[in-house]
């Protein structure tokens, strides 16, 4: 009886998805030096952007505020930025499974239930204009919920996250 309940403890385990939270990485050329960079521009020709209108703003006004606090000046793409920065995004739909169960005299009983949710990426991507190579990249993932306040507060974070990442040079 003992092994039934634990194996079923370990199906529970195994089976449930694990709220991970919001995951957040940043890369960067540790080769190059940031600090001959002032002005960026947003790049308009990003064929990836952020479809849903209301984040998609969120994030600009978010990373413009970051970059900003950084020393950076936004300039018009026409007037030969040092960085450009392009903002994706994707939504993906993904199935988590919940278990549940509880043990009484005589045996027990248990459930599993899928549910659906919708997993987000956001990728913020800057650009050297002189080397036209990628020189710094941010990358946030998390589950969007139902509710639009709670998703913009999650993209705030997750920029905030990132650029707290900046290099150090």
């Amino acid at each position: 009886m003992k092994t039934k309940a634990a194996l079923f403890a370990l199906i529970v385990f195994i089976v449930s998805g694990v709220a991970v939270g919001q995951q957040v990485s940043v890369n960067y050329n540790h080769n190059q030096s940031f600090s001959g960079f002032h002005t960026y521009a947003w790049g308009g020709n990003n064929q990836n952007q952020i479809q849903n209108s209301i984040l998609a703003q969120v994030a600009q006004q978010d990373i413009d505020a970051a970059l900003q606090a950084k020393g950076f000046q936004k300039v018009q793409e026409s007037q030969n930025p040092d960085l450009i920065v392009l903002a994706s995004g994707g939504m993906r739909q993904q199935t988590s499974w919940n278990a549940w169960g509880m043990r009484g005299i005589g045996g027990g009983m248990g459930g599993i239930t899928p549910q659906q949710n919708v997993e987000a990426t956001l990728i913020v991507d800057l650009h050297d204009t002189k080397s036209q190579s990628l020189i710094w990249r941010g990358i946030s993932q998390d589950t969007l919920s139902n509710n639009g306040d709670k998703n913009q507060k999650m993209v705030q974070s997750a920029i905030s996250k990132m650029f707290k990442q900046w290099p150090k040079n």
